[in-house]
Order: C-alpha cells, then sequence, then structure tokens
C-alpha cells in the first residue's frame, strides 16, 4: 500500500513539472535580477512546449469522473457513512483511531492525485486515467466505510440465523461439515480449495487494473456499480440475518481458520465487544456471501475478452465450491449470491447505464458545440 501511495504522489509531482517545465528557479530565470535572467535565458532553453498546458482551460469535473454515476456512487458512500455512525451510535461502539491512518492515506493519496488532474491540466488522454483513480477513490472508501459497518450490523443483535440456513442446506442435501471433513482428508483438495478462495480480494483489485489497461471504460463504471451495489446489500442483510457461521453453529472445525472471525461475530453480537480496530478487520458477512457474488461481477466484467474470461470461470467455479467443501459457508450461502449478482445485473441496465451514457450524449453534443463555434 506505502508503494501504491509513493508511486500517486511521485505521478503528482511528475506531472506539475511537466506543466511548469521543470521546478528549477535558475532555469527560468526566477529570482534573478533582469541582466542575471537575460544572461541566463541565453544559454538555457525556455520553457517546452508542455507549459502551454498551464493555460489549457481546466476540464469539467464530470469528464474526470465526477459524472452522473459517479454522483450518485459518491452520495450512496455518504449516505452509508451516515447510516455507519448512527448505528454506532446507537449500539455504543467506537473506532480506535490510531489504526485508521493506512486507509486514511491511501485515500488521500489517491484524493490528491485525482485532484492534480484538475489543477494541473493536462492532455485529453490523461482524463481517462483521471477517471480510473475517481473509481478507484470510490471503491476505497466504500470498503473503509462498510468494513466498520458490519460489526455495527452484527451488533445490533438480531437473532442469528444460522439455524434456517442449515435447515436450508439439509433440504437441498448438503451438510457442510461432512464436505469439510472430506476435504480436510484429502490435503491437495484442501489446500487447493484454500489458495483458490484467498485470490478473492485480489482478484477485485487487479480488475480495475487490468479493466484500465484495456481502456474499458464502461466496463469498469459497471464494475464499481455493481461492487457499490452487492457489498451495500450484502451488509444489510446482515443486519437483518446475521450468521455465527456453520463451524460454530455445527461444532466442527473449517479447513481455514475461522476462530477469530467467529470470536469477533459472537463478541459484537453479545456486547462483549465495542471497539473496531481497522487493523484486525475481518469479513463478517455469510448470507448472502459477498465472496461468491465479487468472484462474479469479476467473471462477467471480463464476458468480452475471451482469452481472460475461460481463466476465470475456472478459478471462480473453484472458488464456489471452496466456500462450502471447506466449512466456512452454507451452501444456501452460494445460491443466495446468484440472485443478487443479477438483481444488480437488472439495476444497472435499467438505472446505472443510463446515466452513464447520459453523460456520453452530453459530452458528444458539447464537443459537437464546440467545433460548430470554432468554426
Amino acid at each position: 500500500m506505502l508503494c501504491l501511495v509513493c508511486a500517486l504522489l511521485v505521478t503528482c509531482r511528475r506531472r506539475f513539472e511537466a506543466a511548469v517545465g521543470g521546478l528549477d528557479p535558475l532555469a527560468n530565470g526566477w529570482g534573478l535580477d533582469h541582466a542575471q535572467a537575460a544572461t541566463r535565458r541565453e544559454h538555457v532553453p525556455a520553457f517546452p512546449a508542455s507549459a502551454s498546458s498551464l493555460s489549457r482551460p481546466r476540464p469539467a469535473l464530470a469528464r474526470l469522473g465526477l459524472n452522473p454515476l459517479g454522483q450518485r456512487l459518491l452520495a450512496l458512500n455518504a449516505v452509508v457513512l451516515v447510516v455507519g455512525v448512527l448505528i454506532f451510535s446507537g449500539r455504543g461502539l467506537t473506532v480506535a483511531w490510531s489504526t485508521v491512518w493506512p486507509g486514511a492515506l491511501l485515500l488521500s493519496a489517491i484524493l490528491v492525485a485525482w485532484l492534480n488532474f484538475y489543477f494541473v491540466p493536462g492532455a485529453r488522454k490523461e482524463w481517462f486515467v483521471a477517471e480510473v483513480l475517481f473509481i478507484a477513490l470510490l471503491m476505497v472508501l466504500l470498503t473503509n466505510v462498510v468494513a466498520p459497518l458490519q460489526y455495527g450490523a452484527v451488533a445490533i443483535g438480531s437473532p442469528y440465523a444460522d439455524p434456517w440456513l442449515a435447515a436450508a442446506d439439509a433440504r437441498i442435501g448438503v451438510h457442510v461439515p461432512t464436505l469439510a471433513a472430506w476435504t480436510r482428508a484429502h490435503p491437495a483438495t484442501s489446500l487447493l480449495a484454500t489458495l483458490t478462495y484467498v485470490t478473492f480480494l485480489p482478484q477485485l483489485v487487479l480488475t480495475v487494473f487490468a479493466l484500465a489497461a484495456l481502456r474499458e471504460r464502461e466496463r469498469l463504471w459497471e464494475f464499481a456499480f455493481h461492487f457499490h451495489v452487492c457489498l451495500i446489500v450484502t451488509i444489510a442483510a446482515l443486519t437483518i440475518w446475521p450468521a455465527v457461521c456453520p463451524p460454530a453453529h455445527y461444532g466442527f472445525q473449517p479447513t481455514i481458520d475461522m476462530t477469530r472471525v467467529i470470536g469477533q461475530i459472537k463478541g459484537f453480537h453479545q456486547g462483549t465487544m465495542t471497539v473496531v480496530r481497522f487493523d484486525d478487520l475481518e469479513g463478517l458477512v455469510s448470507f448472502p456471501s459477498f465472496h461468491v457474488a465479487g468472484a462474479l461481477l469479476v467473471t462477467w466484467a471480463f464476458r468480452r475478452r475471451r482469452w481472460i474470461l475461460i481463466p476465470l470461470m475456472v478459478l471462480n467455479f473453484g472458488l464456489m465450491i471452496s466456500t462450502f467443501i471447506t466449512g466456512v459457508h452454507y451452501q444456501v450461502d452460494v445460491i443466495a449470491s446468484v440472485p443478487l449478482v443479477a438483481g444488480s445485473l437488472a439495476a444497472y441496465r435499467w438505472w446505472g447505464r443510463r446515466l452513464l451514457t447520459d453523460d456520453e450524449y452530453r459530452r458528444t453534443q458539447s464537443l459537437r458545440t464546440t467545433h460548430c463555434e470554432s468554426r
């Protein structure tokens, strides 16, 4: 994370230096008297052509990511933050603020890098980079808001949903403890399932980078939309249906260690834990599984790139199976993720894409008007 922060800040510095032709005051005759400046300019070239970027008008914020869809997602972040503050206040929870600085540092670096594209206008081709930064800002912000909010959701104290989740599994003929015991008896399968399961977070991060590298602007915005919708819905479901997870409900040892997760769920649910530490965050969501939802979203994002899609389908099919053969989730958690993703896809098709399309239409009309006026 520190490397990413440094890279963002170095990028800002280089863009600024390129815009002003370098920050060497002697090379530009700054701080010298007229005779010295004249002598200096005879031997030092004038500002490079890139200095003309100083006279460029600042781009509209919509061109840098704050378009209608970006505005709605930012507002959604604000609403979730307010709800989180209310829940924490109502349940007497606090945050260990000394542990917040890594996330705050990353957010600040992304924000500074994004603002750099506004205050130091660059070429039109750079605006897509600013959009990518804004999307990353939205997703990192939501993650930093929702990660502690899940503890507030559990602290509300709704009855555990494990009895009916286990009953739902039984109706479809699945017994998670038996599957976990079989997986444990096959070390190679257990290792493969564990490795597949932990690819979840890297997949989310790499998807943003990959779509940016491929210049898939619409797919990137769609991915950000689904990320927001699915993550917020799963937290809302956690508020209503918290689960202590199969290992604690059935009393067996999963192949992936869940001791800390189960301890946190029980502690916040019972009220014996009230302090949320950002350096000790875990994923507490059970129904529906955000692991599965995220895997489906990553796969969907590359649906038109077969050379990426096919390996992802294999990997994420394994990830979905690993969620319950390791004993981490009920199988019904996996099944419930499918309508969640389907609903998000429908919402984007009906509402989200229209916001992005309307923004593109306004951009096209503005460019046509500017072209006509210049003629």
